[in-house]
């Protein structure tokens, strides 16, 4: 099973997570792809913990050969890198923000998701909020980081320095933030899968 977390301003229809829920549906994976709050960061991560308690914790723990794991993208790595260690799961991240407390101080005021519709407020609160579900890169957990070089959002170089040396990352020529790379990736994502039994 995969729990798919989509990025700042967007939702679960996200094409790249369609694409990912599509991609391993056909291959009898279970993707799970919700959109979760972002009025708030703490509750952006009890919305997510509500999932993985009682829809992927349960059908885990009933087929013991089964695993489960974390895709996250942009602010989805972001809390995807906290829950992988909390819950002891792999991780794929897709040009994450490792750090995303610097990318959003500029934008301080009142927002709108047009993804969603929700509204929020970027301000001192919401990224001390932040900072506390701030993880350092884990050896134990194994992850896959996927990377665009011409990411205009986060400099494929953080996470490429950050990971390089205990997961596998891979850098591709052009693209963007939002990740032009799927289908070149999908045979990496794929055995990443079978790898650690997620199916």
């Amino acid at each position: 099973m995969i729990l798919y977390l989509h990025g700042f301003l967007s939702s679960g229809n996200s094409y790249k997570g369609q694409w990912v829920k599509a991609h391993f549906n056909a291959l009898g994976t279970e993707v799970l792809t919700p959109t979760y709050p972002i009025d708030f960061p703490e509750h952006s991560v009890a919305f997510i913990e509500s999932i993985i308690q009682e829809s992927i914790l349960p059908h885990v723990e009933s087929n013991p050969d089964q695993a489960w794991c974390i895709f996250g993208s942009s602010m989805g790595g972001f809390y995807g890198q906290y829950l992988a260690q909390k819950y002891q799961v792999p991780l794929v991240m897709i040009n994450p923000a490792l750090d995303p407390v610097p990318l959003l101080e500029p934008y301080s005021g009142s927002h709108v998701n047009e993804a969603t519709g929700e509204s929020f407020k970027i301000d001192s609160p919401y990224l001390k909020a932040l900072k506390s579900f701030y993880r350092a890169p884990d050896t134990s957990i194994d992850s896959l980081v996927l990377l665009d070089e011409k990411d205009e959002v986060i400099p494929f170089q953080i996470a490429q320095q950050q990971y390089q040396s205990i997961g596998k990352v891979l850098v591709f020529k052009e693209g963007n933030h939002a990740f032009q790379h799927l289908e070149p990736a999908w045979p990496e994502m794929r055995s990443f899968v079978a790898k650690n039994k997620c199916l």
